[in-house]
């Protein structure tokens, strides 16, 4: 499109076999047009690269406050996930621009993986399963396991994916708690979980899931002090951001006996480095991040993304508008 109003760069967008269809034809019904470039590491790279922007759409990249202030006539900035910590939303405000992410594409598909996660270290999935191949045919699993039923079950964070994981978990017949200071008791009811403080839910949860989005407030929400204050036969599970919970003292917790073990789809440091101990325990299943994954949610985001830049270029408000603050000065009706 020659005659493009707007410009619309895609970080990240130049992996093999992507199809930007769908994004391309939702933009061009407000004359912008999409440029695909590589995943940019720096700011510099970024700055130099994508100085027309009119917009962007980011998978990972600093979007720094050096970066959005670099800008002038960007007008959105959409992240393609729930989570948004790559950009400096306060920066994107003060230099008016909209922050936008999608949080609802794949929320059972996470939820499903945390269940998934949950249910192979309680029934030892991975031990029964190398037992079998490994011609070990014992038909009992090595203590402890937990029964599900008449346990405890805690869920920190009740947004949307928190919540669906809560009605799963629900199914098991479980004592369900949550904790969530941010959302009301209606929103606690709807779930049937029973509203805990923080620590209520450490000590008292067999089982912990955590669905929170990682900012100040919850980095290294999970810490030593909360690992410690967990029971001995309990599971953690994340499929959040890796740094909501402190890996170190994680792998310390695990070594040594803290807690009973741990599902995780997210690391501190993505992928891991060959070192990390992680990678050699037993009582761990991890994942690659793969959590939002299915063929319906994979085809559905090319054209939410689209629609969603396009509506701020149309002056329209978005479906997710991370930064509402915004609309004080970026004119959305």
């Amino acid at each position: 499109m020659s005659d493009a109003k707007f410009t619309v760069y895609f970080i990240g967008g130049q992996n093999p076999g992507a199809n930007h269809s769908d994004t391309i034809e939702e933009l061009e019904k407000v004359g912008a047009r999409l440029v695909p470039v590589p995943r940019y590491e720096t700011e510099e790279e970024i700055i130099e690269h994508t100085a027309d922007a009119d917009a962007l759409i980011v998978s990972e990249a600093p979007i720094t406050r050096r970066v959005l202030s670099s800008y002038d006539h960007c007008k959105a900035v959409l992240r393609t996930g729930v989570g948004f910590d790559c950009i400096d939303v306060p920066a994107a405000t003060d230099n008016n621009i909209a922050v936008i992410n999608v949080p609802d594409l794949w929320t059972r598909e996470v939820a499903n993986q945390a269940m998934m996660l949950l249910l192979a270290i309680n029934r030892k999935l991975l031990e029964q399963e190398r037992s079998v191949r490994e011609n070990r045919w014992t038909p009992r699993i090595s203590a402890p396991v937990g029964s599900l039923h008449t346990e405890t079950a805690g869920v920190v964070g009740l947004g949307r994916i928190g919540s669906a994981f809560a009605r799963r978990i629900k199914a098991f017949e479980v004592d369900l708690i949550a904790y969530d200071p941010f959302i009301s008791d209606e929103a606690f009811e709807a779930v049937g979980a029973r509203s805990v403080s923080f620590d209520e839910l450490l000590e008292q949860s067999d089982y912990i899931s955590v669905h929170t989005p990682l900012d100040d407030g919850t980095f290294h929400l999970i810490d030593e002090d909360a690992l410690r204050k967990m029971k001995s036969t309990a599971i953690l599970i994340n499929s959040s951001r890796g740094p909501v919970v402190d890996e170190q003292a994680l792998i310390k917790a695990l070594q040594e006996g803290w807690i009973l073990g741990a599902g995780l789809d997210v690391l501190e440091q993505e992928p891991p480095d060959p070192t990390n101990p992680l990678l050699g325990m037993d009582n761990v299943v991890l994942t690659p991040h793969a959590a939002h994954y299915s063929e319906l949610s994979m085809a559905l985001r090319p054209r939410r993304y689209g629609v969603e830049v396009a509506a701020v270029l149309d002056g329209r408000q978005p479906m997710n508008l991370v930064n509402p603050q915004v609309m004080e000065v970026l004119p959305l009706r």
